[in-house]
């Protein structure tokens, strides 16, 4: 199962946008129930197609842990973070393909 976070660049503190996204998503790698997880900056695939995130997190996940890894303090303070400074976070649970 896959949990994906998809958000804007944060526009309060540009310069530190990368290195902050990067520091905060490595601590989620200790949640219980996440087994991997991969950042990626994301870019548009045609100029018809804009992007509407610049950000997506990649969680891989046991089965069934989605909610108990988005309700995780560590989880849920960094999406709280996302929102504080206007980010317009999207969380999203992928089931696995069968």
């Amino acid at each position: 199962m896959r949990v994906l976070v998809l958000w804007r660049r944060c526009y309060v503190i540009p310069d530190e946008d990368a290195r902050w996204v990067e520091q905060e998503t490595d601590k989620l790698r200790g949640c219980e129930g996440v087994l991997g997880l991969m950042l990626h900056r994301v870019e548009s695939a045609a100029v018809r197609h804009p992007r509407q995130w610049e950000w997506c997190l990649e969680l891989e996940v046991a089965d069934g842990a989605a909610n108990a890894v988005v309700r995780d303090p560590v989880c849920a303070e960094f999406l709280a973070d996302l929102r504080l400074l206007g980010t317009g976070p999207a969380v999203l649970a992928l089931a696995a393909a069968s």
